[in-house]
């Protein structure tokens, strides 16, 4: 058979992606022709036609197209549209291609090409990988027993984005960090519905889309997952891998269940797990095999050790607590002016960075114990408050004119990092995940602001190698072009603030890998008032706060009346 087609400058690159780890859209059958998979129902079923005797090439292509949209999720009609080389080669599941609009099939009989307009790419895994204004889809066709089937053609999923909204969901792989220390979540897509589970392990296994300086996973190379996860009714989740049981050591298994715990406690169904190898059952130091969903909880990729409590400056002097009761700290920022403009504090809350009030240096000192104030940075020329991540790394810009310097700070080290898309750009914002993976910042230019991110590099002993290009995050700015303010909302999510008019502010949550559209959150969207600043954690459950002045709203309880901040207070935050 020949090269599967391609969608015109866009798929080549999709379509190349091969890994262990696939989103399947098939099940395991005997015979190509017959394989399915019933994934949750969505808000209707859609039970496609397949092909019918006499239908022209441009038909054949039309109503394969619209095969793709069966639900529940199944591509048994959609492959009686191929010729029957071209069914046993077709593997849908090696990426989704969604698109927006779509125009008539034009060509001859061979070759049929379809033009789309607006489209998003996502891996095997379901992670999104890059859009495109307009692609055109190209498939090859033959004469087969006197009737036109399709014998060239992506191997992907081609579905509207509308469809694709509806059937499918955010969820994330959780995989390690270079140094094994923290968890790192990678945002998916994955169906709706009870096979979530299903879907979510086989993200799991090692993958080529995986970078070693970012992200590793404890599945070893060569293992298979079973293709359903079932779930009793007493919410066990049982996984079964293919693979050599005596590749997996004690620490691995362990590793192995972090892994998988973290992963599908998305799952409401499920209260505890159970992982096969071939026939071995693994589980906890002292035998026990079903693992709680408590387990793995050191690796917390919002700092295990992390405090709830925000931090601030009133009059000049470090405070911390809550936005209703916040007290003095005992540390020299707390007992002494000396003169920092902004702060940021480690994730257990037991140092705080200041910049100085030109924002030419930083100073560093305990929150409430004894000890001196360090000055770690001197000669900047305009830094941005600075940001921690889990190794007690600071992170810092200075805006440099225009031309910003991106830096990271360990113990007595400081290095510039070189940031695509960040570095030498006019920067006005500045966040850094907590598990230390991923670099968010607002970057202005003639077009007004933008959102972009970029993935933090690292070797195995955690040093900072660089970072990849930032990617703009799917956020359009509102007329005046500015973004007032950025926070973390979760993990893998951040909330943009900027103005509607001068009496009303709205927030927006974005993911941060880039996907399209906008993240539903708890609480409002749309806050009356001229805010100016966000306070956010991506801590699951917290508050987060809009602040103008003395005026503050919890955004995920706009109806709950809050006191008045105190007088003179600036520089609101959370650790990290």
């Amino acid at each position: 058979m020949k090269r599967p087609a391609a969608l015109t400058g866009v798929l080549a690159v999709v379509l190349a992606l091969s890994a262990c780890a696939r989103m399947p859209t098939d099940g395991p059958v005997t015979e190509v022709q017959t394989s399915t998979v019933t994934a949750p129902r969505a808000p209707f079923d859609f039970d496609p036609k397949p092909p019918q005797p006499g239908e022209s090439a441009s038909e054949i292509v039309t109503h394969f197209l619209e095969a793709m949209k069966a639900r529940p999720i199944t591509t048994s009609v959609a492959r009686q549209f191929l010729s029957e080389e071209a069914q046993r080669a077709w593997r849908p599941d090696d990426a989704i291609v969604t698109y927006g609009e779509i125009g008539d099939p034009v060509g001859g009989d061979l070759t049929v090409q379809v033009p789309m307009a607006t489209i998003n790419e996502y891996d095997d895994r379901g992670a999104w990988q890059r859009s495109r204004d307009a692609v055109t889809l190209q498939l090859g066709l033959t004469s087969e027993n006197g009737q036109w089937r399709i014998s060239e053609v992506p191997d992907a999923l081609v579905v509207p984005e509308s469809w694709f909204e509806d059937s499918y969901r955010r969820a994330s792989l959780y995989l390690f960090d270079p140094t094994t220390t923290i968890l790192v979540p990678e945002p998916v897509y994955i169906p709706e519905g009870d096979q979530v589970a299903s879907y979510l392990v086989p993200g799991l296994l090692p993958s080529e889309s995986m970078d070693p300086r970012i992200e590793r996973t404890y599945f070893p190379e060569g293992f298979t997952s079973a293709f359903s996860v079932p779930i009793t009714s007493a919410g066990i989740a049982r996984v079964a891998l293919d693979g050599d049981p005596a590749a997996v050591d004690e620490t691995t298994s362990q590793l192995m269940l972090t892994q998988l715990i973290w992963t599908l406690r998305q799952e409401p169904r499920i209260r505890a797990v159970e992982l096969t190898i071939g026939d071995r059952e693994l589980g906890l130091p002292g035998g026990a095999t079903q693992v709680d969903l408590d387990v793995g909880s050191a690796y917390d990729p919002t700092g295990a050790q992390s405090t709830g409590d925000v931090f601030g400056l009133v009059d000049g002097r470090l405070v911390r607590g809550t936005v209703a009761s916040l007290l003095a700290t005992t540390g020299p920022l707390g007992v002494e002016r000396l003169g920092v403009r902004s702060i940021g504090v480690n994730l257990e809350g037991t140092r705080v960075a200041g910049i100085s009030g030109d924002g030419s240096s930083v100073i560093v000192a305990p929150v409430d114990d004894e000890g001196p104030a360090e000055q770690v940075v001197s000669g900047a020329s305009d830094l941005l408050a600075p940001a921690w991540d889990f190794a007690d790394r600071m992170w810092l810009v200075d805006r440099a004119g225009g031309r910003a310097r991106v830096l990271v700070v360990n113990g007595a080290q400081v290095r510039a990092v070189q940031v695509p898309g960040v570095s030498g750009r006019d920067v006005e914002q500045l966040l850094v995940s907590r598990d230390g993976s991923r670099l968010v910042a607002v970057v202005s230019g003639k077009d007004g602001d933008r959102v972009v991110a970029g993935r933090v590099l690292h070797d195995e002993r955690g040093r900072v190698l660089g970072a990849t290009q930032a990617r703009k995050l799917a956020y359009e700015p509102d007329a005046s072009g500015q973004v007032r303010d950025i926070t973390w909302r979760t993990p893998t999510a951040v909330s943009v603030l900027s103005d509607i008019n001068e009496d009303l502010s709205q927030v927006r949550t974005v993911s941060v890998d880039g996907a399209p559209g906008e993240i539903v959150t708890s609480g409002s969207g749309r806050v009356r008032g001229a805010f100016r600043s966000l306070v956010g954690s991506p801590v699951e459950g917290a508050e987060v706060y809009a602040v103008a002045g003395e005026d503050v709203i919890d955004l995920t309880a706009p109806s709950r009346r809050l006191a008045a901040l105190p007088s003179g207070l600036t520089s609101l935050t959370y650790v990290g």
